[in-house]
């Protein structure tokens, strides 16, 4: 239907509702140890641009502390609550989220079944991290906690980055006893259809990494690759697991045309930052240029 169609039907065949064109509105998720108000430089580039445009950037309890001391079950039942009590988001918008953000927004997709337009991760964490980069912010004892025990459930129920704590050397202990990660990668032997088919529903699936991150290990998880197992070297996409066996669909997205993929060249908490700017506007900022009609109720 074109979109004049579109509009005369709207308008007389539905005389119920008032309807308006606008801007999708934009959902921002932060990374670990961060506040929500780490994402608004984006927040502020999208506004400007888009005259109108709502934007909302949800904060996982305090930010700081409880975006890795909350599990991220926890995490993604408090992002789907908040976006559920959220008036501007019942129609559809695009989301986009930062680093263990990445892994929230696509956990809410799968399981929240929200009607997400296009889906955007920036330095994202889809297949895991194995290594210490990623956890020198953290304290001593928690480090120690991470690399050693894991895939322990008092651990696996309090510190988040374990939830996607990926060892190639232990992947069937990852797959078993790792609450998260191997549960929205569809990795376990009895698959979550509706997980697949929410992916499916996407217009576009964005991910991004850096070519010179200093912390997450490896990079490319990103792009969705991770160690290959038994060994440091990065799988490649035409042979990893995500790809052969189409777990998410991540192979039909790709073949349908609506995988889009980019490396960037900055630090990884620039990432959302003025510094990033330019590689963000070049890249990222055509998938929240879409409208859609908005019913209001009379």
């Amino acid at each position: 239907m074109s979109r004049a169609a579109f509009l005369i039907f709207i308008t007389t065949v539905l005389p119920s509702a008032i309807y308006t064109i606008i801007y999708r509105p934009v959902v921002l998720m932060h990374g670990i140890v961060a506040p929500a108000s780490d994402m608004n430089e984006i927040a502020d580039w999208l506004r400007t641009s888009f005259s109108g445009i709502y934007v909302v950037s949800i904060e996982i309890g305090n930010g700081f502390e409880d975006s890795f001391l909350w599990s991220l079950d926890k995490q993604v039942e408090h992002f789907c609550t908040t976006i559920r009590s959220d008036v501007h988001l019942q129609q559809g918008f695009n989301m986009l989220g930062f680093s263990q953000g990445s892994l929230i927004v696509r956990g809410a997709v799968e399981r929240c079944s929200f009607p997400v337009y296009n889906l955007i991760t920036l330095s994202g964490l889809h297949q895991g991290v194995f290594g210490i980069p990623y956890i020198l912010k953290f304290p001593t004892r928690f480090r120690q906690l991470i690399t050693k025990y894991a895939y322990e459930k008092l651990i696996q129920d309090r510190i988040s980055i374990a939830n996607y704590w990926r060892d190639p050397t232990q992947l069937n202990k990852y797959i078993s006893q790792c609450h998260f990660l191997p549960d929205i990668n569809n990795e376990r032997e009895t698959l979550n259809e509706t997980y697949r088919i929410n992916m499916l529903k996407l217009n576009a699936f964005v991910m991004t990494y850096s070519d010179i991150d200093e912390i997450v290990t490896p990079r490319e998880s990103g792009w969705f690759l991770g160690y290959a197992s038994q060994t440091l070297k990065v799988e490649t996409w035409n042979n990893s697991r995500q790809f052969t066996e189409n777990l998410i669909g991540m192979r039909t997205l790709w073949e349908q045309g609506k995988l889009h993929i980019f490396i960037s060249h900055t630090r990884h908490q620039d990432t959302p930052h003025a510094s990033n700017r330019d590689f963000f506007m070049k890249n990222i900022f055509q998938f929240f240029n879409n409208t859609f009609a908005y019913s209001f109720t009379s």
